[in-house]
């Protein structure tokens, strides 16, 4: 063999062992009349075929229809090269998405197809698309991207309607354009996508700003997006504007705290003594609330004693009686003298058997009586009752 066919055929050999290492893409080597005459790279990864099943076959066997595959040839033979895009078949009948370029040989008339499988990369595509199409489809809440330092990378329409801004002028703008200057200039916006890397997510309530610079009471939860390596690449920020929910329950907040007004009335019988009636249940808010409007009539009336009627309590417990001491202490602070009244028997009994100690707390049975001693504490006159005469 001569130097020369020695060289070509080394030259021959390293060619085909560079192009069998090829795992990106296949490559196929045509004849004039589209059989198959070279089956290279990572073809046989791709197809399930080896080269001894192919060879000297027609490419039909990777389409579907053999009408695609000679309109193929005829256009790279027309043009001097045709890209293509589509489905395509392997060994087992499985289909599989991939793009083919075929290219004319002028030297031996054939062809040669270089063929990449993108099923994964088009399955990916479609999902994310159809991610992008249903977020797309949400109006009531806010779902945006963010990069990793906390730049818009996505918009929907929700966070549109929410915030009234199009996504060309928020995108690649920082979220905290959405977050009052105070709140910008002090980094809540970064302390709180610190906080979502530290616990995986970060929920929230604030006041945030419209484009018109209006106000509104938005819940945010802030979640972490991480890449394949676990670093953290950006975060998903979803949001929904809460101003009736908040306005409802203040609305709720305010007319409870005016039925607590309202059941806690505190009433002047004199110009130093002041009555009480409790009735109901007394919780721990009622009785924050009732001690707070007892203090405020002392303070305002300069009350010297006050009566506390609790006649109309149901039922006294530990947690009432406790109650009803803390308020006569304070009531003690305020200067003012504490009188118990109403106590009946059975409430007299539950006193005594959870042991409640009541200290120098004067008491009596009913209203009257404890109207009397006031009127006695405060050196009020006291008209003496007319004696019975017989008949």
């Amino acid at each position: 063999m001569s130097d020369a066919v020695q060289a070509n055929s080394g030259d021959n050999t390293e060619y085909r062992e560079m192009v069998d290492a090829i795992t990106e893409f296949g490559l196929i080597r045509l004849d004039p009349g589209g059989l198959i005459k070279g089956w290279h790279g990572a073809i046989s990864d791709i197809t399930g075929y080896r080269p001894d099943e192919v060879l000297g076959t027609s490419a039909e066997v990777l389409y579907i229809d053999a009408e695609t595959l000679r309109a193929d040839l005829t256009a790279a033979a027309s043009v001097g090269q045709r890209a293509t895009e589509g489905w395509r078949l392997r060994k087992n009948g499985e289909r599989f998405w991939a793009t083919i370029t075929i290219t004319p040989l002028p030297v031996t008339g054939g062809y040669l197809l270089l063929v990449r499988d993108l099923t994964e990369r088009r399955d990916q595509e479609l999902a994310l698309r159809s991610v992008e199409e249903m977020i797309d489809s949400i109006t009531d809440y806010e779902v945006i991207r963010l990069d990793a330092e906390g730049l818009v990378q996505s918009w929907n329409p929700g966070a549109e309607r929410l915030r009234q801004y199009s996504a060309e002028e928020v995108l690649g703008k920082p979220v905290s354009m959405f977050y009052s200057e105070d709140e910008a200039r002090r980094g809540v916006a970064e302390r709180e996508m610190a906080a979502a890397v530290t616990n995986g997510r970060f929920e929230a309530e604030g006041w945030r700003l419209r484009r018109d610079g209006s106000r509104f009471w938005a819940n945010d939860v802030l979640s972490p997006i991480k890449g394949g390596n676990g670093d953290v690449i950006g975060f998903v920020k979803v949001a929904r504007d809460q101003s009736e929910r908040r306005e409802s329950e203040q609305l709720v907040s305010r007319q409870r705290d005016e039925i607590l007004e309202l059941s806690t009335p505190v009433i002047q019988v004199w110009d130093d003594v002041l009555v009480l009636p409790v009735i109901g249940t007394l919780d721990s808010a009622r009785a924050a609330r009732l001690t707070e409007n007892l203090l405020e009539r002392i303070a305002r009336d300069q009350a010297e004693v006050v009566i506390l009627d609790v006649s109309g309590v149901p039922a006294v417990d530990t947690e009432v009686a406790q109650h009803l001491m803390k308020t006569v202490e304070a009531a003690r602070l305020m200067g003012s003298v504490s009188i118990l009244s109403g106590v009946r028997p059975e409430t007299a009994q539950a006193i005594v058997h959870l042991g409640i100690e009541l200290g120098a707390l004067r008491c009596r049975s009913n209203l009257k009586d404890a109207l009397q001693l006031a009127l006695r504490l405060v050196g009020a006159p006291i008209a003496a009752e007319k004696p019975t005469v017989d008949a």
